[in-house]
This record gives structure tokens, sequence and C-alpha cells, in this order.
């Protein structure tokens, strides 16, 4: 009875609090919430594993500049003059980007299979 009693007072104030102010009321609400499923998902991050993946954390200056100095993307001058090779080149490039991604397939089940996504085990050949 006693802790009934307790949660009857709790209402009551709660009642009187937001009676009386109702905008600073539900403002606290909403930072309390805020603050709570922002310290929630921090942590489904980090126990997840996630944050072991992200380079962009302090920290990864050296794997981000190993990431950056494997891009193979050819830069195109823009100021020269658009010529037959030029355009052969591009046209090139844009047909082997092309079959790469036929490589994937369409977006039908298979393409999120775990076999196609590489997220099987590799045999280590033992």
């Amino acid at each position: 009875m006693r802790g009934r009693g307790l949660i009857t007072k709790v209402q009551h104030r709660v009642k009187a609090i937001s009676g009386r102010a109702p905008l600073p009321f539900a403002l606290g609400i909403a930072t309390v919430l805020a603050f709570i499923l922002t310290c929630v998902s921090v942590s489904i991050y980090y126990i997840g594993g996630t944050s072991k993946l992200d380079l962009s954390r302090p920290g990864f200056e050296r794997e981000r500049t190993e990431v950056r100095a494997n891009d193979t993307t050819k830069v195109y001058d823009t100021t020269s003059p658009v010529t037959r090779k030029v355009i052969d080149e591009f046209l090139k490039e844009y047909d082997d980007r092309v079959k790469d991604l036929h490589q994937y397939g369409d977006f039908r089940d298979q393409a999120l299979d775990d076999t196609s996504l590489q997220l099987t085990e590799q045999d280590s050949g033992q």
C-alpha cells in the first residue's frame, strides 16, 4: 500500500508541474528522452562492433590515407579540348565500370545473398 501512495503522489506532482508550465515540461521530457535514446544508440554502436569499421573516428588518419591512396579513379582534365581519343578513353572506362556492375546482378533476392555479399566463411584450403 505504501508504494501505491508514493506512485499517487508522484502522479499528482507531475500533473501539477505539467499543468502550470506545459511547454517547459514537454521540452524537458523530450530532452531526457533524446539523451536516453542517444546513449542507447551509442552503446549499440560500440557493442555491435560497428565502431571498429568507422574510419572517420579520430586516430585512424593513417588508415584513411591508405584508403585514399588506392583510389584508381581517373581524373579528366576539364580545360583541354574534347577530342575523339578522350571520348574513347572515357567510353572504355565507362564500359568497364558497367561490366563490373552487371556482375552483381539486378535487385532481386539473390543480390542480397550471403555469397554475393561475400559474407560466407572462406575455406583455408588445408
